[in-house]
């Protein structure tokens, strides 16, 4: 008996990610594509102010920036994909 429950379980949650990603809107979808245009400018704003400090200032100075904005990318990417799973989840 416990081992039918587990397999059930384990069935269960190999099958919902399916139904979670499957039932995305088409608005839902708009968004998520807005949101990675935003966060690829944003890295792309980034990337020219390192190269611009690393032109003036030098690598060691503006290394401490460079380490910022590398944070503030992943951090951007973590959100987004919050957000789509939240999406997902809200769909259900």
């Amino acid at each position: 008996m416990k081992s039918m429950k587990s397999m059930i379980a384990i069935t269960a949650l190999m099958i919902a990610p399916a139904f979670a990603h499957a039932e995305t809107t088409t608005t839902e979808k708009a968004g998520q594509v807005v949101e990675d245009v935003k966060d690829g400018a944003k890295k792309g704003v980034r990337n020219m102010k390192d190269a611009t400090c690393e032109m003036i200032n030098g690598k060691m100075e503006c290394a401490g920036k460079k380490a910022k904005h590398k944070l503030q990318n992943a951090g951007d990417k973590v959100k987004n994909k919050a957000g789509e799973v939240q999406d997902a989840v809200d769909t259900n």
